[in-house]
């Protein structure tokens, strides 16, 4: 034998230990993603302000110069609001007039709570091009918004992980020991010859 000892053999990694390691690297990534995912909300949402009610005066006319292609109301593209912010819609004009799903006869007014599910593209009699996109922000924190990046993300980066850990387990199982350990002169003298093993 060599100077060093008997070489020391590793016990095979136990199917529990496979099973705890997997469940942590994926809690792991997943509360990783959760924590980044809430720092990139709240930086997004630190700014809001507190709802408020606008109100949109739609004057006796405004259909026809809306359908010459003018835009007497001043309606942006894209109309911005946050959540909870409320719109009324008074109509002064003689012809109804709709904002994607609500609508206005003539002479009435119509209440406007958005919500986050509102944002889009809207269909619009207010607007000269027929349709004006609604951009919603989020008012506060809302987990539903990173419940995605967090579970499918972090629970991706888990997979990887394990995969990888895997993966370097078993390129290093069979032949580190002979990659780093070297032969004593008398281990090769003593090493049994192939013709003694037949």
């Amino acid at each position: 034998m060599g100077t060093d000892g008997p070489r020391e053999i590793k016990p095979p990694i136990s199917g529990r230990r496979k099973l705890v390691e997997a469940f942590a690297l994926i809690a792991g990534s997943t509360l990783a993603m959760f924590i980044l995912s809430t720092i990139a909300l709240l930086m997004y949402t630190g700014g809001t302000r507190a709802p408020t009610i606008q109100t949109l005066e739609i004057p006796p006319g405004s259909s026809e110069l809306i359908q010459d292609g003018e835009n007497p109301l001043e309606i942006p593209p894209t109309w911005t609001f946050f959540a909870d912010d409320t719109l009324i819609l008074d109509n002064r004009d003689a012809s109804p007039h709709i904002l994607g799903e609500w609508s206005v006869s003539p002479g009435g007014t119509s209440q406007i709570e958005f919500r986050l599910a509102d944002r889009g593209t809207l269909p619009t009699s207010l607007h000269p091009s027929g349709g004006i996109t609604l951009e919603i922000e989020p008012r506060s924190f809302d987990f539903s918004l990173i419940a995605y990046s967090t579970f499918g993300f972090g629970f991706s980066i888990g997979i990887i992980l394990l995969v990888g850990l895997t993966i370097v387990r078993a390129l290093g199982r069979n032949d580190h020991d002979d990659w780093t350990d070297t032969l004593s002169p008398e281990d090769v003298e003593n090493r049994p010859s192939a013709s003694s093993d037949a």
